[in-house]
């Protein structure tokens, strides 16, 4: 077996780590000082970056709020042109699908629910708020007389995020676009879903009105 180099060089212990790390450094001062400028470096560019995103995001949340401000108060067309904007010159933040749902919500407002819904569709991949635009695409489907894409809409949705708190809603959304296009048992068949998985509720309260009214039994 080699002799261990300490041992040879007769120490009485095994020199320390960062007697290593010293010895190391010391043999290859070019590398390390190298590798230490780029650490810096790096170092330096994500912390300007961080600083650099976060205040792009404040900047971003600040005209999304004076853009709905504007919006509420009748300013319909400011608050269009500066959520356009937030959507153009702040894409990489957190505010911008906001400002697609905030369009959205306008441009339904307004009775535009084709324009509504290109601007919901934006956002159908957004991990929070992407159910959301998902049923609120299909309302807009509703309100523009497609009951058939509507039905499909709320369908996807209840496939995709079946546990969603809003599942319910959508469920009597669901039932009443089945029961406007005439589908009279598919429309009696999402009622008495909606008794069976949320009982006890308003929403059970109301499939059961509607299964004793205009829904007929078999």
């Amino acid at each position: 077996m080699p002799e261990n180099s300490w041992i040879a060089s007769g120490r009485a212990e095994a020199p320390k780590k960062t007697d290593k790390a010293f010895a190391w450094i010391k043999t290859n001062r070019e590398t390390f000082i190298g590798s230490l400028v780029i650490l810096v470096a790096a170092i330096i560019f994500g912390v300007y970056f961080f600083m650099h995103y976060r205040g792009l995001r404040d900047t971003a949340w600040k005209n999304l709020f004076m853009a709905q401000q504007l919006g509420f108060s009748g300013s319909v067309n400011e608050a269009q042109q500066q959520l356009a904007a937030i959507e153009a010159n702040y894409g990489s933040t957190s505010a911008a699908p906001y400002a697609s749902m905030t369009k959205g919500d306008i441009f339904f407002a307004q009775n535009k629910f084709k324009e509504a819904g290109e601007q919901y569709a934006k956002v159908l991949n957004d991990r929070d708020l992407g159910p959301f635009a998902s049923y609120n695409v299909g309302k807009c489907k509703e309100a523009a007389g497609d009951l058939a894409g509507a039905q499909a809409q709320y369908s996807d949705f209840l496939s995709k995020t079946p546990e969603h708190y809003i599942a319910p809603e959508v469920h009597a959304s669901l039932a009443r676009s089945q029961e406007l296009a005439g589908a009279k048992d598919l429309a009696k068949l999402s009622y008495e879903k909606i008794s069976l998985l949320y009982p006890d509720t308003t929403w059970a309260m109301q499939a059961k009105a509607r299964l004793g009214q205009a829904v007929p039994k078999k």
